[in-house]
């Protein structure tokens, strides 16, 4: 790792101003990413966005940062909308210090109004998009590790950062915290807010010190195949994770400890496992003492990408998925990619398949990226793995923030899994889960070009699944699986509910599927009627 230093902050937040003052009084180069990208434009940032648009002027300034690593110890101050990209990050705090400049809004927005540089995203209401540019970006400043009050002259916050303590190490590693977020729960009991933290390296510390902020004493339950990533502790218990662990007769095990071990309300649950042990675990802290507090420390790629998020938990019925639950969130979620170096691939292919559909849904980015470096991050590419699993944990964060309860918008979630989880129970979950989406997907689609979607769509997906060893056929009884998906409980007046993809990052909800059209959508997955 480089000894440099990376400013972050809103537009406003002096990082040009600051960054010469820093690199002089280190003796270090400056390297500003927003003149590398607007160079072929004579220094006009605002004109190179409006005439290439944002998608275009994201990738300029991705290719900005990797100039700008080339100079070892440099001072770098990035563009804010660098850091949407979770790849970008992953560099750059390889290169050094983390440096939030923060001030307050009314602050930045003074600033703005003298500065002769134009900002097109402020444009037209500059307060309401600045708040909103910080609601969206917040996550990525909270992860610095050094925070500086920029409300006050550059030459005082240079001075305040050279007076800031190196990053504290644990066993000679820095963790690598690139994303921490804080969000709403949506519940009447407990936390008002969740905090959201990914990354890599982050066990035991960051646990640690959310643990600190809880209080109460914990409790952990713990997959067998995750008990190397936490200390051996006297309130702990160790599970066998999978569909198994998500019956009754667990859950009501689970009760039992708790109650056995004098847990209280306020007494931390911590979930480490994949998602099977996170619906477990945070349906029985939604029932213990009428509503305990849980962590989720979600150690599969699936569990990190999608499962661990949300609040929605579960335990299955002998023919329905997931018929049994409550909508009980976090308190906190630690998501550590280090976790899955020994993951089997048939578990990070799962993980895959829950991002193809977050991607479907609405990241046209992270379709991209998969297509790019899926192969290579179920490898070896950890920064890839990373990525593809940011992105597609903020997908669903940010729909659920919208429509918690799944009352519109968060429907959208389900794509691929309505008939998904049809054929996963007629397997009796010998079918892994990700395959089962995938195999959701494929049919989905095929229903949705017949009503307009792209027509490219179809293949494209297939083409994609198949590049991931994920399946696009699959033998199955098609009359059992009409029956699974009569059991499903999102059917309102005995009709199902669908969602169709249209395009890469667009899809519908539609109640009107016809038997004709489910025929052809099994049959396109290989399942005749």
């Amino acid at each position: 790792m480089s000894d440099g230093v990376v400013l972050i902050g809103l537009p406003g937040s002096g990082k040009s101003a600051v960054g010469r003052l820093l690199a002089e009084a280190l003796g270090r180069p400056l390297v500003d990413t927003d003149e590398i990208v607007a160079a072929p434009t004579g220094g006009d940032v605002a004109a190179l966005l409006r005439d290439v648009g944002e998608t275009a002027f994201r990738r300029a300034e991705s290719r900005a940062i990797e100039e700008a690593l080339r100079q070892p110890g440099a001072v770098i101050a990035t563009g804010g909308g660098a850091l949407d990209d979770p790849l970008n990050r992953w560099r750059l705090w390889q290169h050094g210090r983390q440096v939030w400049l923060d001030a307050p809004d009314a602050v930045l927005l003074g600033r703005l109004q003298e500065d002769p540089i134009a900002r097109p995203l402020l444009d037209g209401d500059p307060a309401g998009k600045l708040a909103t540019l910080r609601e969206r970006r917040e996550g990525f400043y909270r992860a610095a590790e050094i925070r500086v009050d920029a409300a006050v002259p550059a030459s005082a916050v240079c001075d305040a950062i050279m007076r800031s303590p190196a990053p504290a190490a644990r066993g000679g590693t820095r963790p690598m915290r690139l994303f921490d977020a804080r969000v709403a729960r949506h519940h009447v009991m407990g936390p008002a807010t969740a905090r959201i933290v990914y990354g890599c390296g982050l066990l035991p510390q960051q646990l640690a010190e959310v643990l600190d902020d809880a209080g109460g004493t914990p409790r952990y339950v713990v997959d067998r195949r995750a008990a190397a990533l936490v200390a051996p502790h006297e309130h702990a218990r160790l599970i066998q994770g999978g569909e198994g662990a998500k019956q009754f007769r667990r859950l009501e095990h689970l009760l039992a400890w708790l109650g056995e071990g004098r847990a209280e309300r306020g007494d931390p649950i911590v979930a480490v496992g994949g998602g099977s042990v996170g619906d477990l675990v945070g349906l029985a802290a939604s029932l213990y003492a009428r509503g305990a507090q849980w962590i989720g420390v979600p150690t599969t790629w699936l569990s990190q990408a999608d499962a661990a998020l949300g609040g929605k938990v579960a335990v299955n019925l002998p023919r329905a998925k997931n018929a049994v639950g409550a909508f009980w969130p976090p308190s906190a979620v630690i998501a550590d990619v280090a976790a899955l170096r020994t993951l089997a691939p048939r578990q990070a292919r799962n993980g895959l398949a829950e991002a193809v559909k977050a991607a479907l849904i609405g990241d046209v980015a992270l379709w991209r990226l998969i297509e790019e470096r899926g192969r290579a991050a179920l490898r070896h590419d950890e920064a890839a793995r990373y990525a593809i699993i940011e992105r597609a944990a903020r997908v669903k964060l940010a729909i659920v923030e919208r429509d918690p309860f799944e009352d519109g918008e968060r429907r959208q979630l389900n794509l691929g899994h309505t008939l998904g989880h049809a054929i996963e129970s007629v397997s009796r979950y010998r079918l892994a889960h990700g395959a089962a989406v995938a195999l959701g997907l494929c049919a989905v689609a095929e229903v949705a070009v017949k009503r307009g979607a792209d027509p490219d769509l179809p293949l494209r997906l297939r083409h994609l699944l198949r590049s991931l060893a994920l399946p696009t056929h699959v033998e199955g009884d098609a009359a059992a699986i009409r029956q699974a998906l009569g059991a499903d409980k999102k059917r309102v007046g005995g009709r199902q509910r669908w969602i169709l993809p249209m395009a890469i990052g667009s899809v519908v909800e539609v109640d009107d599927v016809t038997e004709a059209e489910l025929d052809a959508a099994l049959g396109s997955i290989g399942i005749g009627s």
